[in-house]
């Protein structure tokens, strides 16, 4: 090749040339801001890259949070309540917190033991059915400390850690499946919602990852794949099985239509159906009743009454002068609205399968009939509706670019930093 000749890298572009001063001698670059550009995006437009900007932020939080608020104590992110434990029976140097405790103490007490049923053990008192049909993240959590007690709760810390890694690495498949640079898909795992779960070890991060992991594998035509991280997911989040719903909508209707014929792809909703449904007659036998159903009232409630009281009653104890938990609260609802709002105008212009728009606006459906109590939690950033804002992040990862303003994603990304950033703040100093 003659000197000074041009060489084209993979991704299309000129790279310098062969014997020149960026030719790999060592030599400053001379290439222009816009070459160097260029060359930064190419090496940072692959998943792996995301994955691990995630991992390492979520890592860089816990540490902060261990060695801020927590005091090098990693059993304060379990939040064990004096109310739902008896001290003497915990097992030994776990934190007892005043008063209630949070959600982390229950999947605390089954990592301990999944199969474990009683209505108290290891000192801590189930508080409802419900929390025994969530077995997926303290499952995985017991798996990786080989059922060593003293290991749980590094774990369940460090499950969530490589939980939100794979977030970044999946949103990163579908940025880049989407024709966008692959750290687009950061917005993925840019939840605010997600810095609480990684705060208090409870099971969003895990359930997400298998919810929008089983997704891409079901758009690559892996069901097999896609059926058995659906069916993890249902295992640690019910609301998985809204998505699981979805699929088996569409795949319905491609039936009458006679569009469809029953083949593997319906693997993707009936092993996740057969391993829930038979999930919770196991839960039946040991308890006496089915989770699902016996805490329906405490989950569920009249069609969008919760959010509007929740609106109505926030708005009216906004401080203008000094930010509280009320303006934390529209802070996160204005960045979630924002984000399905926009997944909601993309939905006639995406490219993402029918069956992820399905899902989006059944998740949608989903939160506006939770009770109040999931609506006027001013502590748990909105963490338990996640799935509308990872759906809706799909869908506008799938929109074309020539169908959504060049500014709209980079608009909605720097929407999440301040809701980040705030939220950061609170769990680095506070519970």
């Amino acid at each position: 090749m003659p000197e000074g000749a041009e060489v084209t890298r993979a991704d299309g572009a000129p790279s310098a040339p062969v014997g020149s001063a960026d030719g790999g001698t060592g030599a400053p670059s001379s290439r222009s801001p816009a070459a160097r550009t260029t060359w930064l995006e190419s090496r940072t437009d692959r998943p792996t890259v995301a994955a691990l900007i995630a991992t390492l932020a979520a890592l860089a939080f816990a540490l902060a949070r261990w060695q801020t608020w927590a005091h090098g104590n990693i059993t304060r992110f379990i939040r064990v309540g004096r109310f739902f434990a008896t001290p003497a029976q915990l097992p030994h140097g776990i934190w007892v917190a005043p008063a209630y405790g949070y959600d982390g103490q229950f999947f605390y007490r089954l990592a301990l033991n999944p199969v474990n049923f009683s209505h108290t053990a290891y000192g801590i008192t189930m508080d409802a059915p419900y929390r025994y049909m969530r077995i997926g993240y303290p499952a995985a959590t017991w798996l990786v400390s080989f059922g060593q007690h003293s290991l749980v709760p590094v774990m369940l810390v460090a499950v969530n850690i490589v939980s939100i890694g794979a977030l970044g690495y999946v949103g990163a498949r579908f940025a880049t499946a989407g024709g966008r640079h692959a750290l687009a898909g950061l917005l993925l795992p840019g939840y605010f919602g997600l810095i609480t779960s990684l705060s208090r070890d409870t099971a969003e991060p895990l359930a997400a990852a298998c919810l929008v992991a089983g997704l891409l594998a079901l758009r690559a035509r892996r069901p097999v794949l896609a059926a058995a991280l659906l069916a993890f997911g249902a295992l640690t989040r019910e609301t998985v099985m809204v998505a699981v719903a979805a699929i088996a909508i569409m795949r319905f209707i491609g039936f009458l239509r006679g569009q469809q014929r029953p083949g593997r792809d319906d693997l993707a909703w009936v092993v996740p159906t057969v391993v829930f449904v038979a999930w919770e007659v196991v839960v039946k036998a040991a308890i006496g009743s089915f989770p699902l159903l016996a805490d329906t009232g405490k989950n569920a409630g009249a069609p969008f009454v919760a959010p509007l009281e929740a609106l109505q009653h926030n708005l009216e104890h906004l401080n203008w002068h000094q930010l509280n938990s009320y303006d934390v609260w529209y802070l996160e609802f204005a960045v979630l609205a924002v984000f399905a709002i926009a997944a909601l105008l993309s939905l006639r212009s995406t490219n993402a399968p029918v069956y992820e728009r399905l899902a989006f606006v059944l998740y949608i459906i989903e939160i506006c009939v939770v009770t109040p109590s999931t609506w006027n939690s001013l502590y748990a950033d909105m963490r338990s509706f996640i799935e509308v804002y990872l759906l809706a992040v799909i869908i506008l990862l799938a929109t074309p670019r020539r169908r959504m303003p060049a500014w709209v994603l980079p608009s909605l990304a720097a929407l999440t930093v301040p809701a980040l950033a705030v939220v950061t703040q609170l769990r680095l100093t506070g519970s």
